[in-house]
């Protein structure tokens, strides 16, 4: 049995299905971590494989998430299963292959650590350049910026919140991994479920929600996975490697030309 076909999002772009003459269209498939690939911190063996035959198509594999390295180390140890990571929200890129991590941003302000612990933010987590704390605290954390006098912005995730410095998102980290890697934003693929997803899924030459995504999410989508998560992102490698989502974008594509 094939895979389960992917239904359209309500974002479909109907320009997202030029074939280039027959050649491979996606050539890059983007992964956000936490609820895509992997569900409460463990990547099921079946989405591992889903993602090593992607790669082995011959295609590049993106992993970008909101982690900072430390936080990715204690639970997900496969990062060469990834061409280039893209951790703290976009801050930081990491070449496995390499060995290498190289900062994308001057990091947030040192004097704004002292300033959370004093208004009692805690746990905080402190990347190289962002921090990040639980979204219970964000008005807090509003006050306190405004109080040193901080330009940073501050992006949602679930029931999280970064802190990070301004123009840095999976928007920007994403663009900087595509260029790292020779490919640019309309030959990838990018999957996701939360709201610091959206500029990475806006960015790309097709978005994709899994089905656990948040509403605003699968909004901007142009597809959405029939099953959650992991299984949803097996589900998404086996159309990209059977017919570079040939069908599933034929098929949303004639809703987005109705829409638009």
């Amino acid at each position: 049995m094939g895979p389960s076909r992917l239904s359209p999002g309500s974002g479909s772009r109907p320009g997202v299905l030029d074939r280039h003459n027959g050649a491979v269209r996606f050539r890059v498939l983007a992964c956000d971590f936490d609820g895509t690939i992997a569900t409460e911190g463990v990547v099921a063996p079946a989405t591992l494989t889903a993602l090593e035959r992607v790669r082995r198509s011959g295609r590049q594999l993106l992993l970008v998430t909101g982690r900072t390295a430390s936080q990715l180390e204690m639970v997900f140890g496969r990062w060469d299963v990834f061409d280039r990571l893209v951790l703290e929200n976009g801050a930081v890129l990491v070449d496995p292959s390499a060995g290498t991590e190289r900062l994308l941003c001057a990091p947030v302000s040192s004097r704004l650590q002292p300033e959370l612990h004093r208004r009692g933010v805690e746990p905080l987590a402190v990347g190289r350049a962002i921090y990040a704390a639980s979204v219970r605290h964000v008005e807090v954390i509003r006050e306190a910026i405004r109080y040193l006098g901080l330009s940073l912005e501050l992006v949602v995730n679930r029931d999280g919140v970064v802190i990070l410095p301004e123009g840095v998102s999976k928007l920007s980290g994403a663009a900087a991994a595509l260029f790292d890697i020779g490919e640019n934003a309309a030959a990838c693929v990018a999957v996701g479920d939360a709201e610091n997803d959206v500029p990475m899924l806006a960015l790309v030459g097709c978005g994709v929600a899994v089905a656990n995504a948040l509403d605003g999410v699968k909004a901007v989508a142009d597809l959405v996975t029939r099953r959650p998560a992991g299984e949803g992102v097996a589900e998404l490698a086996a159309a990209l490697v059977a017919d570079d989502l040939a069908a599933e974008l034929a098929a949303a594509g004639g809703m987005g030309a109705a829409r638009h």
